[in-house]
């Protein structure tokens, strides 16, 4: 007898969609915080000034991302249901200028290089383009809607996060790949701006597809008189006990992840692939490096989106899992930190690697546990309210994931613009001071193992306040089938 089909939302056609509509976020993400300012300050060929412009950047997006981002959520909130979905038409929407920003972020045109404020516009406007996109990402709503099962839902996020993770391999091995293109192109910065944007107009139509394949489950009907309204801000952050110690635990630990994925690529070609008498990097080696990395980044997160399923089950709830893996991620960090104490961090790329994959399978392992407590905190501020408020709630956690990355990303800037970091865009060659690469990756440990380390004790106080529990949970979830 053949495998019986499973039944929507577990159908091939859902479980494919919802492994393949995320592609993009996914994909742009990793880019931002792992390469946007690696492309600024070593392939874009802007000189000096381009850690300075990647820092501020930063910074003064997330100030219009407090304003624009809760909008958009209450603009999702606010709107009616269309034929294909409430908010897949918002999906789509993000798909297209997350793309689009994308390619244009990592391919800055070479006519306007020689001018500050033209490159400036170009990359400013294109960057508020891409987290106006993110703002629209409305892939925890969608879930939302298409079941209460804790089962169903841990399988929604499983195996996206574990398709996702292997089809972001490309950007974990990006310099691999980006110098084997350039032993034929022979320009860094050309090359690397074809191999960006080959890989998000991937990303964007497989996307798009995915989109398509999804079915949005129901809603409830949308009562005139109670539309979703600013005041239910108010709700969320003074009486909703579990969104607000779940938002609280977010804050401290979203840090960790963008903090490691900031500083892994710098520190991997400045500590084992160059020769600090002259400054020059070893291409060939810093793409095998870089290669040893990707893999030390990616097993480790997909092997935790593997495993968290089974602890959730076995733990009864995703608490108990998000202390565990929280406490691996402090182990791992507070290893960085001490490595470099003792000074044999910068002369043991093995010892390095270790470490990172001890903090990113801490890091793997809280993604579905954690996707899970966002998800609940919907459940239960729609049986409170009677609204759904998603888009909100949505909003408010996409905001704070992008103050992280940038938060993250600009404290590498201000690393690299304390020491004068400079590199030529077409040899690869540091033409600062080479005395401060020593100085330049101490910092980088402090960012992305001391500081994470005491992020993670910090989180383990929030996660022990969080109320929803087994009992709660299903008399949520009955609740929930009444209003549909």
């Amino acid at each position: 007898m053949g495998m019986k089909k499973k039944a929507y939302p577990e159908d091939a056609k859902t479980m494919i969609g919802l492994s393949t509509l995320g592609w993009t976020e996914t994909i742009g993400g990793s880019f931002i915080i792992g390469m946007f300012m690696l492309y600024l300050t070593d392939y874009a060929n802007i000189g000096a000034y381009a850690a300075t412009l990647g820092t501020i950047l930063l910074m003064a997006g997330k100030i219009v991302d407090m304003i624009d981002d809760p909008l958009q959520g209450w603009i999702m909130d606010r709107s009616k249901p269309t034929k294909i979905g409430k908010y897949k038409p918002f999906i789509i929407i993000s798909i297209i200028m997350i793309t689009v920003s994308m390619c244009c972020l990592f391919a800055i045109p070479q006519g306007i290089l020689g001018n500050q404020v033209l490159v400036s516009a170009w990359v400013i406007f294109f960057y508020l383009l891409y987290d106006m996109g993110t703002a629209f990402n409305a892939q925890n709503p969608l879930k939302q809607s298409l079941t209460t099962d804790p089962a169903i839902r841990a399988k929604h996020i499983t195996w996206p996060r574990v398709i996702t993770m292997i089809v972001v391999i490309p950007v974990s091995f990006f310099i691999p790949m980006l110098t084997s293109i350039n032993e034929k192109i022979g320009n860094m910065s050309k090359s690397f701006s074809l191999l960006a944007i080959t890989i998000a107009a991937i990303a964007g139509i497989c996307s798009l597809i995915g989109v398509a394949l999804v079915k949005e489950g129901k809603h409830m009907e949308q009562d005139e008189k109670k539309k979703v309204s600013f005041a239910d801000f108010k709700y969320l952050f003074i009486n909703n006990k579990p969104y607000v110690s779940n938002l609280l635990m977010t804050v401290f630990h979203g840090f960790v992840w963008t903090m490691v994925f900031a500083t892994t690529t710098y520190y991997v070609k400045w500590a084992y692939c160059t020769d600090l008498s002259t400054g020059v990097v070893d291409q060939a080696k810093f793409g095998s490096m870089t290669l040893i990395l990707g893999m030390f980044q990616l097993f480790p997160s997909i092997l935790g989106a593997l495993v968290s399923p089974k602890l959730v089950k076995l733990m009864d709830g995703p608490v108990r899992v998000m202390r565990l893996a929280v406490i691996m991620e402090l182990a791992g960090g507070l290893s960085l930190f001490i490595c470099m104490i003792l000074g044999i961090l910068s002369t043991s790329p093995a010892l390095y690697f270790i470490c990172i994959f001890v903090l990113l399978l801490g890091g793997g392992i809280t993604f579905v546990p954690g996707s899970m407590m966002g998800v609940e905190c919907m459940d239960y501020t729609m049986v409170k309210t009677g609204k759904e408020i998603h888009g909100i709630v949505n909003s408010v956690m996409n905001l704070l994931s992008k103050i992280q990355s940038a938060v993250s990303t600009a404290l590498v800037g201000l690393i690299l613009i304390s020491i004068g970091y400079e590199v030529d865009s077409v040899t690869d060659t540091f033409l600062g001071e080479l005395s401060s690469i020593p100085t330049m990756l101490n910092r980088f440990i402090i960012v992305s193992g001391l500081i994470p380390a005491i992020l993670c004790a910090i989180s383990l106080v929030f996660l022990k306040i969080y109320p929803i529990d087994t009992k709660m949970r299903n008399e949520i979830n009955e609740k929930i089938a009444k209003m549909r």
